[in-house]
């Protein structure tokens, strides 16, 4: 699919999947998990980190400093002048709609440890030229926390005959990750950085599906309930690389490339049909598949990042940077993001935020304040982003509906330096 139509297409398909086909000796549509390649080789499905990162909308490729940039770009480990160790909370509240249908709009809630870490810095007080330090950082976080639960209905009248068909749709996906990262300073002026990822996924997809048919080819009413599991669980090796400079106090420049992480998907698959036809009960039926399992390999998207930082003195700083993410299931997708810092006193600090993603259409506006003592640092931030996804048949790539998501979260991190 090389043109824009189709990869919005395959996004939806990523997303939400629907797949019919015939179903044993039953000439009926029935609905199967797409599998779980497409749901964990999406990107990063929301921001995840600390206060900060969540504030700046993840605009800190050439900020660094923070224990989640350095995730995304290495070299901003060696920006560090204390050792710290740092964790953060996130609460999260999503909700998923179609426009044009009668639902509940149910809010999903989460709420989890989203990233630990801790930092060696190995500095040279002494020194301004050459080799001022050589940093080691250890941490772990949940990369990705991926969450989607929707219901799509297909009803029709024709005179008295009522046929009506209701699939739900439920996936979750977790990422987590155990990095190591090594940086170093180098005259105060270039950073460079090496990190390495350890990432184990947990995901599932289950779809529910109902039909009624008030009258079949045979001249019954027929009740069909089919619900399918897809079970999954990976375990992949990834590494990431970067580049910070700093010319002059006022500008930073930073550039990153984080490589896919690949390793094997063990998937468990496993169905359960049931057939009722209250005119004739006997031929009601109900079949549990045995389950069926098989492994694959799992990767998750190529990502480069380029970032600008613009920084007066000490009253903040302003930072505009570019993603863009390669994958062969969803094609490249492109980010742009945009924060801004400003120092209200020595130690507080208001940030803001915008990103927007060609992947779902999924734009994001956070806030937040950070609280920056020499030993004590506490940063709170809230987000709200939005999208819209299509529903896409799988087999024969019609559209099926529309529906969009919110979100809403909440991040709290602790640092303390040593």
């Amino acid at each position: 699919m090389k043109s824009a139509k189709s990869h919005i297409g395959l996004c939806g398909l990523i997303i939400l999947s629907v797949i019919s086909a015939p179903v044993l000796r039953i000439q009926a549509q029935t609905v199967h998990p797409y599998g779980l390649a497409q749901l964990m080789t999406v990107t990063e499905e929301d921001l995840s980190g600390t206060a900060r990162f969540i504030a700046l909308s993840g605009a800190m490729t050439a900020v660094g400093g923070d224990p989640t940039a350095v995730k995304h770009n290495p070299a901003g480990l060696g920006i560090y002048r204390h050792s710290q160790f740092s964790v953060s909370a996130d609460f999260t509240f999503r909700r998923f709609y179609q426009p044009d249908r009668m639902d509940t709009k149910t809010w999903y809630n989460r709420a989890h440890l989203s990233q630990a870490s801790y930092v060696f810095a190995l500095t040279h007080p002494e020194r301004v030229a050459g080799v001022v330090s050589n940093n080691l950082m250890i941490s772990y976080a949940k990369r990705a926390d991926i969450l989607r639960n929707i219901t799509l209905n297909d009803r029709s009248e024709r005179g008295t005959d009522f046929n009506w068909t209701e699939t739900n749709i439920d996936e979750y996906g977790y990422r987590h990750d155990a990095d190591f990262h090594y940086a170093m300073n180098i005259s105060n002026r270039v950073y460079w950085g090496v990190g390495m990822n350890i990432e184990w996924v947990q995901a599932r997809q289950t779809i529910n599906r109902w039909e009624y048919t008030e009258e079949d080819k045979r001249g019954q009413r027929r009740e069909y309930t089919l619900s399918e599991t897809a079970i999954g669980k990976s375990f992949g090796i990834g590494g990431s690389i970067g580049v910070l400079v700093h010319p002059i106090r006022a500008l930073r420049i930073g550039l990153a490339v984080e490589s896919p992480v690949i390793g094997k998907m063990r998937e468990t698959d496993y169905y359960t049909e049931r057939f009722v036809y209250p005119s004739t009960p006997e031929n009601n039926s109900v079949y549990d598949s045995p389950d069926y399992s098989t492994t694959w390999q799992m990767t998750t998207p190529l990502k480069v990042s380029a970032g600008i930082g613009l920084q007066w003195r000490d009253h903040g700083l302003l930072s505009l940077q570019y993603d863009m993410q390669y994958h062969k299931l969803i094609g490249v997708a492109h980010t742009a993001r945009a924060g801004l810092e400003v120092a209200v006193t020595n130690h507080w600090m208001i940030d803001a935020g915008y990103a927007y993603s060609t992947l779902y259409s999924r734009q994001r506006a956070s806030v937040g304040v950070n609280y920056m003592g020499k030993w004590l640092r506490v940063g709170l931030a809230y987000a709200h982003s939005w999208s819209t996804g299509q529903v896409i048949d799988a087999v024969y790539l019609t559209q099926l509906g529309v529906y969009k998501t919110k979100e809403n979260k909440l991040v709290l991190t602790f640092q303390w330096n040593s």
